[in-house]
């Protein structure tokens, strides 16, 4: 017990709880924040004055359409293990790359790349009037999900917010804090 009663053992611990509390202070304060920013991408956010619909949602909109794209084409023997892939990957970055939007984005330009190549594929092929009405239908659901993904105000929050927060002390602390910043979706 001697031990902590030296000045110098507490100068130290002092020093220690100091920076521990205020390290778990800003986790829980401005990680609260982040994490806000970061579940519009997934809820939608309050942008030019209404509530607009989130990424994810288009997100999975485009997955259902490209398992449509898939679909047909496995209705020709056309191989469709790049498109099932990319549209897996997309599908799991929602699960395990929850506040990684580059990575999420990458995989979602990734399936969109590989949508492309299988629509270019299934021209060749002779498909029925109503294949290729649900092809152009899928094409569409991409496309102008494609579009209100650009143009939905998240990342335009992230912006906003980081231009608030992104400086010191704020980008100093953040990373002994464990807190991430929200990523754009591009």
């Amino acid at each position: 017990m001697s031990f902590f009663r030296k000045k110098g053992v507490a100068v130290i611990l002092t020093l220690i709880i100091v920076l521990v509390a205020t390290l778990l202070s800003f986790n829980i304060r401005f990680g609260g924040k982040c994490k806000d920013i970061i579940n519009g991408f997934y809820d939608g956010v309050y942008y030019n004055g209404e509530v607009q619909e989130s990424c994810a949602s288009h997100l999975r909109k485009i997955i259902g359409a490209s398992e449509g794209v898939s679909d047909i084409a496995k209705a020709y023997n056309i191989d469709t293990a790049h498109l099932d892939y990319a549209i897996e990957n997309l599908t799991m970055s929602f699960n395990y790359s929850y506040d990684m939007m580059s990575h999420i984005h990458y995989n979602f330009t990734d399936l969109v790349k590989e949508e492309k190549d299988m629509q270019s594929r299934l021209k060749d092929k002779e498909l029925t009037a109503e294949q290729i009405e649900a092809l152009n239908n899928y094409t569409n659901i991409i496309t102008n999900e494609s579009l209100a993904i650009d143009t939905s105000g998240y990342n335009e929050s992230v912006r906003e917010f980081l231009r608030n927060y992104d400086r010191f002390p704020v980008s100093f602390l953040a990373p002994f804090a464990n807190v991430h910043l929200p990523e754009y979706f591009m």
